[in-house]
């Protein structure tokens, strides 16, 4: 140990230049990385607090100090370069080579640690940042209940990747930590199969958006509910019983779903109204037309229309649509329109159609011109349709 002293310091002292290029290397290393943290920082105050969105603020905030050390990890690694340049003792084939390339692999390492760091705390900031926009948009908490597991997972991922650079650095092979991860991860999947397609399923949920909270939807099976969360697993829906319907979000994402709330909340109400073939059309037409008309919740854009649809068997068929702001005024408007056209046509002496048949009895005359009853079908069955003796009932 001593003689190892003795030599760095007769190599100081012939190498002095060297030695002071490298410590000025350090010095402006540490300059850099402090005027770089105070650049951001001014960035983040006088440039990214201008904009609505808060991720740029969080990537800035989260990145700061991981910049900082990266940049001195940087400049310590090529001031051992350029100190390995300038002295044959640390170059290739110099008396302490191997020991200087032990020393710089520990600074790269440093360097891939310090990358690292930086990788994670930025994916760290967007994963928060999206999920806490992903709870705001859904009124979930996704944020609470994703974010720990996913920052885990990455924060994992990423500090692997750092391991198996730094072990290839000192020639450690990675080909069985490699396996071995690629295992253990097919075996999670494979565990975990139902809860990971339940929890992509709600991301595909969140992401394309095919219904929101609150929105008025209905399932393929006909059932109709408000959406009131959209979980980590699960999708609950509100009947308007007041009971709840709790859907894998795996099924949600894969169903067919009716959302009274898209494009617009804007509802039409069409049904038709039957009338009797005795009536006035035209006069019963104005008059559906101006009770729809003078409803205040029936929108006078698109404007309301009657139309003679269809020649039933039994009615005159008229058609009539009309359109209300918001799908969640539909029924209560159906029902003070139909209250006010049932009003209408009684004032009016307009009568609705029922289901209605005439029977026709067909008679023939005999000879003398009276009219006689046709036989019923069942006469000319033997034995059936013939009065019967009622002798032959007491036998």
């Amino acid at each position: 140990m001593e003689l190892w002293l003795q030599n760095v310091g007769a190599a100081f002292e012939q190498y002095w230049l060297a030695w002071a290029v490298f410590a000025l290397h350090l010095v402006v290393t540490w300059f850099v990385a402090g005027l770089a943290k105070r650049i951001l920082r001014w960035i983040a105050e006088r440039v990214v607090s201008r904009s609505n969105n808060t991720l740029d603020d969080r990537l800035v905030e989260a990145g700061a100090p991981a910049v900082r050390w990266v940049i001195l990890a940087l400049g310590f690694r090529l001031a051992l370069m350029s100190l390995g340049s300038a002295i044959p003792a640390f170059g290739a084939g110099g008396r302490y080579a191997a020991q200087f390339a032990v020393v710089g692999n520990l600074v790269e390492a440093l360097v891939v640690l310090a990358v690292a760091v930086l990788v994670n705390d930025l994916l760290m900031a967007a994963i928060d940042w999206y999920l806490h926009e992903l709870a705001g948009r859904s009124g979930g908490t996704w944020d609470q209940e994703l974010g720990p597991m996913v920052r885990k997972l990455v924060a994992i991922v990423i500090y692997f990747f750092a391991l198996s650079i730094v072990l290839e650095l000192f020639g450690v092979s990675i080909s069985a930590l490699v396996a071995t991860a690629g295992v253990a991860t097919a075996a999670i999947a494979l565990a975990s199969q139902e809860t990971l397609s339940n929890l992509l399923g709600g991301l595909a949920i969140l992401i394309d958006r095919p219904f929101r909270v609150n929105d008025w939807i209905e399932l393929s099976d006909g059932k109709v509910g408000v959406v009131v969360e959209i979980g980590l697993r699960t999708t609950r829906i509100r009947q308007f019983d007041g009971t709840a319907i709790v859907v894998p979000n795996r099924d949600m994402a894969n169903t067919r779903v009716i959302n009274y709330a898209l494009p617009t909340p804007e509802a039409a109400i069409r049904q038709t109204i039957r009338v009797t073939y005795d009536t006035d059309i035209e006069k019963a037409k104005r008059v559906l037309r101006e009770v729809l008309e003078s409803h205040p919740a029936v929108l006078k854009d698109p404007a309301p229309g009657v139309w003679l649809s269809a020649f039933n068997t039994y009615s005159l068929d008229l058609f009539m649509s009309c359109w209300v702001d918001s799908y969640t005024n539909r029924f209560r408007t159906t029902d003070e329109l139909n209250m006010q056209i049932l009003k209408a046509f009684r004032e009016n002496g307009i009568k609705i159609a029922i289901p209605a048949q005439d029977i026709h009895i067909q008679q023939k005359e005999d000879s003398l011109g009276q009219a006689v009853e046709l036989p019923s079908p069942d006469a000319d069955r033997p034995g059936e349709g013939v009065p019967r003796d009622p002798e032959d009932h007491e036998r």
